[in-house]
């Protein structure tokens, strides 16, 4: 079993499951969960993937492999499904390689088409820098028939008369009206990591980054309407939105799934409550 195996890994190395708390952030009881198969104590299946791959990657095994390791284990229909649709997936890229050969093969069959080719196209450049030269010597001879054709200098105009020298009163302008302040186009949130935390982040329901983030990186990211973080170390993770601070994600262990719109931010508790309201 999956859990086995990362157990004797774990005792190899002689680690014991607190080590494994401290360095990555993950409860120990989720790790013991982990090492008996009792994923039903983990908070959902993308936390329980997250965890395994935190962990994984911790003692420095093959992270893509342990999940899909658990994946066989637990969810053996959807890796059949995975596997049926790569292999459809790559049957149309096969059957095009011999056409495109063939087409290749077809276009430079003989010797005679290729030089038929190259003296088209010097025959090409040849007429297009002759279509150069002529602009060049018609823009020259406009250029020096214009400026021998230019009017002499007019004398300066009498001194007006006084009367006409009265200015007509100056009409005044419109008061230009305060522009409104810019609304700020969807959202954006500067995530800072302090420790390693294993985070997930949907952008308008596409999932645009899962993975560990590692103590002292910075990460951007963009919605139109709504960004989505889950983080399995929230004490770990300060938020800007919007260019404004919004403290921490939560308590350092503690996994929280935050809710980001132009708005504000709010917790999947609270999204949950306003929707059985609607």
């Amino acid at each position: 079993m999956l859990g086995d195996m990362l157990r004797s890994e774990r005792e190899r190395q002689g680690l014991s499951i607190r080590d494994i708390e401290k360095g990555t952030s993950i409860r120990a009881l989720y790790i013991e969960s982990i090492e008996k198969g009792d994923y039903s104590q983990l908070p959902g299946e993308v936390y329980t993937k997250g965890f395994i791959r935190n962990y994984a990657n911790f003692l420095k095994m093959d992270a893509a492999a342990v999940v899909k390791r658990y994946m066989e284990e637990n969810h053996p229909e959807k890796v059949a499904e995975q596997q049926a649709e790569q292999e459809a997936d790559a049957a149309p890229k096969a059957e095009q390689q011999p056409e495109k050969k063939a087409m290749k093969a077809q276009a430079f069959s003989t010797g005679s088409d290729f030089r038929e080719r190259v003296e088209k196209s010097h025959k090409n450049q040849n007429m297009l820098l002759v279509a150069v030269v002529v602009l060049l010597v018609a823009a020259g001879a406009f250029y020096m028939l214009n400026s021998d054709s230019k009017p002499a200098a007019k004398s300066p105009a009498p001194a007006q008369t006084s009367s006409q020298q009265a200015k007509a009163p100056t009409a005044q302008q419109p008061e230009k009206k305060a522009e409104a302040p810019k609304k700020t186009e969807g959202v954006e949130v500067v995530a800072k990591i302090t420790d390693a935390c294993w985070t997930q982040v949907k952008a308008d329901g596409k999932t645009v980054y899962e993975g560990t983030l590692q103590k002292g990186k910075t990460e951007t990211w963009k919605a139109k309407e709504k960004l989505v973080i889950v983080a399995g170390n929230a004490g770990a993770v300060e938020i800007k939105i919007n260019g404004k601070d919004s403290g921490k994600m939560g308590e350092k262990g503690q996994v929280a799934e935050k809710i980001y719109t132009p708005e504000g931010e709010s917790s999947a508790a609270d999204q949950s409550k306003k929707d059985s309201k609607k």
